[in-house]
């Protein structure tokens, strides 16, 4: 049961795929001294999770996960955008210069919106280099933006042999200050040192502590 019963109707919206209904009800609770903090965090996330369920049992329904992730996006683009104030870095700096993509094998991309929105929001540079992404091309987009973080998600356990591949191929490369991150429904039970990354994200804001606590070295 959600601890925030104000949020309810804004995550039934979301999971509901009513985008315009989602938007005025995020936009009110922001207007009305709402953190958009918590409304990402208890808010979306828990539309996140809801949905991340649906995509692994029988209630699996394209259309209404396609529709739900677009009034997510509406939320984020058109409500939340317009609360954060922090310009986002244009040039290279490593320890605020973040890629982030789906791994190779899987093509949700739900969680990584979220992700890029909050750290954008914290003026990180993020590099979103999409999704079915392979080791490898993490690791070159790394190189050509000067980043110093990698973060990797997944919904598939499936795909967890090609995130422990990121750092190996880190290494080959002369590339092994680089921290990766991990993060999404697949890997919850897992930890850093069975996934060969340096830290597991349980949700976005987990991700911009880490990455305000702990540079590269």
């Amino acid at each position: 049961m959600n601890d925030e019963p104000e949020l309810v109707p804004l995550i039934q919206a979301v999971v509901q795929g009513e985008a315009q209904k989602a938007v005025e009800l995020a936009k009110a609770l922001l207007e009305r001294g709402y953190a958009v903090q918590k409304l990402i965090c208890k808010g979306l996330t828990a539309a996140l999770r809801s949905l991340d369920s649906k995509c692994t049992n029988e209630e699996f329904n394209l259309l209404e996960i396609m529709l739900a992730g677009r009034a997510m996006m509406a939320v984020m683009d058109n409500v939340v955008a317009h609360y954060t104030h922090k310009p986002c870095l244009t040039g290279p700096d490593p320890g605020k210069t973040i890629i982030i993509g789906t791994i190779k094998g899987d093509i949700h991309e739900l969680g990584k919106h979220v992700v890029k929105m909050v750290l954008k929001a914290e003026g990180f540079r993020v590099i979103d280099v999409g999704k079915d992404i392979s080791p490898a091309d993490f690791v070159k987009a790394a190189m050509l933006e000067g980043a110093g973080y990698i973060g990797v998600s997944s919904l598939i356990t499936l795909t967890i042999p090609h995130i422990r591949e990121i750092r190996e191929v880190l290494y080959k490369e002369g590339l092994g200050d680089i921290k990766v991150i991990a993060g999404g429904a697949a890997l919850q039970q897992t930890c850093a040192a069975d996934l060969n990354v340096d830290f597991v994200a349980r949700d976005a804001f987990d991700v911009l502590r880490y990455i305000g606590n702990k540079g590269p070295s």
